[in-house]
Order: structure tokens, then sequence, then C-alpha cells
């Protein structure tokens, strides 16, 4: 996997281009190691402060100072981890036998093992993940991310507000 994406972050950054890739499955220091080992930031981050809250319990802000010359995109997406779970089991991974599928699915569907939540309703400290990136000097995107709830449109706008909230905090 590391020869495959050395070759992929050179062929990016020879096109000018990053192939980003989002956090969650590991923590911001474990990526930032295997990030640093590519040998260019052709391979960099979207950073989702959300995943890596619910599914390994770090913590996004420092993980903003971690990773800040990799990150190229950010998500706004908030959410409640209840209890740990390797995240092998929600992500799944080759040659790794885990709970079976439909279990995984009820476990991260279902809000047991972790749930996306609304901005500013979930573990996520939005004045400080925001001043991080402010910090570091970040002036790209902030996406907003809604994968679940009954009405994503107005989870939306509530979180647009939340976040036009916060500028003026």
């Amino acid at each position: 996997m590391h020869i495959a994406c050395e070759e992929l972050s050179t062929y990016a950054k020879s096109m000018g281009a990053y192939f980003a890739i989002e956090t969650g499955p590991e923590t911001a220091e474990c990526l930032k190691r295997f990030l640093d080992g590519l040998g260019s930031n052709g391979v960099s981050v979207n950073f989702d402060p959300a995943n890596m809250v619910m599914v390994t319990g770090d913590d996004p802000v420092r993980g903003v100072y971690t990773l800040k010359d990799y990150i190229v995109h950010t998500h706004a997406k908030d959410g409640v981890r209840h209890h740990e779970m390797d995240p092998r089991e929600i992500y799944g991974a080759l040659g790794y036998e885990s709970l079976d599928h439909g279990k995984i699915a009820e476990l991260a569907s279902g809000g047991k093992a972790f749930e996306e939540v609304p901005l500013g309703e979930g573990s996520v400290d939005w004045k400080g993940y925001l001043q991080a990136l402010t910090d570091i000097g970040y002036t790209g995107y902030l996406t907003i991310e809604r994968e679940v709830g009954a009405n994503p449109e107005a989870d939306i706008s509530k979180d647009v507000q939340f976040l036009k909230n916060m500028a003026y905090k």
C-alpha cells in the first residue's frame, strides 16, 4: 500500500493535484507517520472531525495541528462515540474476520457504536476546531456532510446557521 500511495502521491504532485484521503480509520498521529513517508504531499487529507471522534476517539483539534501540512479539504460533520469499536469492523479490512456485515451496519447506523448528529450536538469542539483551522492558515472549503437523518435539507440548513453563528463568536 505504501508503494502504491507513494506512486500516487508523486503522480498527483506532478499534475498539480492532490489525492485526498479522509480521516477516520486511524489516529492523526498514525496517518501523519504514513503520509510523511510518501516523499510528497500529493496524497493529502480531507479532514473529517466527526470520523475522528466517532471511530478512533481522537481529538480533532489536536489532529488539525498534527496534519496541518496535509489538509487540503475539510468536512463540517459532528458525531458521538457511544463505545469503542475496532475501526476494521466499521470500515472493513481485507483478511480481517469481523462481525457479520449486517451486525456491523446495525452497530454503525443504529447509533450503538457511534452516531452522526447535527453540528453542535456532538463531541466535536467546534470553537477549537475552527480556531485550529485558522491557526494553521487553512482557507479552503468547509463542506457540510450529512449522511443520516430523516430530513437532510433541514439538517444542512441548521448546520449552515450553526457555522454562521460560530463565525461571529
